[in-house]
C-alpha cells in the first residue's frame, strides 16, 4: 500500500517578535538564555553574535551588566538570511536600575 507524502513549500528564515523577541529584560545574577529562533523551510540554522563576538542561543549564561547591549542574530538556509537585532536590558539587583545598550545606569539608589 502508498503512504502519501506531504512536502512542505519551501520558504526562506523569518524571524518575527514572537520567535525572537527584538527587546528582552535580563536580571543580573539569574541564568538566562538569548531567546531567538527562526522558521522556515528546510529548517534555519541560528546565529547570533554581540560586539562581532558569537553569542549562543540555547545555552543559559550568568547575567553580568556586561550582557546589556544589542546582539545581532542571522537565520541562514539554502533559500536565504533573515537578520534581527535583539536589545538585552539588564536589572540591577542593587536597585530597579536597567543597563542598556550604552552601558548607562537608569536607576537610583538611595542610602
Amino acid at each position: 500500500f502508498l503512504v502519501p507524502i506531504l512536502a512542505l513549500p519551501s520558504a526562506g528564515p523569518r524571524m518575527d517578535d514572537g520567535s525572537c523577541p527584538p527587546s528582552q529584560n535580563w536580571t543580573e545574577g539569574q541564568d538566562e538564555t538569548l531567546r531567538c529562533s527562526a522558521r522556515g523551510n528546510p529548517s534555519p540554522s541560528v546565529e547570533c553574535t554581540k560586539d562581532g563576538e558569537p553569542f549562543p542561543t540555547r545555552v543559559p549564561q550568568p547575567v553580568t551588566r556586561a550582557h546589556a547591549g544589542i546582539y545581532q542574530c542571522r537565520a541562514t538556509n539554502p533559500l536565504g538570511t533573515a537578520v534581527r537585532n535583539v536589545t538585552v536590558w539588564v536589572d540591577c539587583e542593587w536597585g530597579r536600575g536597567s543597563w542598556g545598550s550604552q552601558g548607562d545606569s537608569a536607576g537610583s539608589a538611595s542610602l
